[in-house]
């Protein structure tokens, strides 16, 4: 990150503050430290994620699991309108700055963050990283996905597309996705999403 505060605004309901000094904290606001972690707002399948959870999250009391949390910025989006979240980061450096993130923006009690995967399942499962992770945690991914569950896919480019389609596709009944594009890049949603009893149990943690 730049060592000056940059204000990103990311609308309907979003505004990304990084690097802040003396920042005012409202239930808009996002507010992260400096580091090295994915996850500051500018880049477009950030922005597409935080869309989705504006436009599609419960008005509040749900549950999100954040996949490749980075900076925890989806996770503190997520408390922002009401919920709680998971976030799960297999770098522990990230998960303490996405800890340090949510103190920042007011919201450590209603996130938590992990290397470990959580038990259970959840009212949205975002997960804003590469095709060849996306693929390789498919199963893993849909079984954390609660019946009638939102699943938020990000961290696409237009080629990437079919084959996630294809891969999720008998994971989740054969539902096809909504797709959303900024730039170069593709964020995919599945709503009212049904996975199939054999996916919740092709797991692990």
């Amino acid at each position: 990150m730049s060592d000056r505060s940059t204000l990103v605004d990311v609308p309907p309901r979003f505004r990304v503050l990084t690097d802040p000094r003396g920042a005012e904290v409202d239930d808009r606001t996002i507010v992260l430290g400096p580091s090295h972690a994915f996850g500051d707002g500018r880049h477009e399948s950030t922005r597409m994620c935080l869309q989705a959870l504006a436009s599609f999250a419960p008005r509040s009391g749900f549950r999100l699991f954040d996949v490749g949390s980075g900076t925890g910025i989806l996770s503190i989006g997520a408390a922002k309108l009401g919920g709680e979240a998971i976030g799960v980061d297999i770098d522990a450096a990230a998960n303490a700055v996405a800890a340090d993130n949510a103190r920042r923006s007011a919201v450590e009690a209603r996130v938590s963050f992990s290397a470990t995967w959580p038990d259970g399942t959840f009212d949205i499962v975002v997960a804003n990283i590469l095709r060849d992770v996306l693929t390789a945690l498919a199963p893993r991914i849909v079984a954390r996905l609660a019946p009638r569950g939102t699943l938020i896919l990000s961290g696409l480019v237009s080629t990437d597309v079919p084959e996630i389609v294809a891969r999720y596709a008998p994971l989740l009944a054969d539902r096809r996705p909504e797709i959303f594009e900024r730039g170069a890049w593709r964020a995919l949603v599945w709503r009212d999403a049904e996975p199939r009893a054999e996916a919740g149990a092709a797991t692990g943690r």
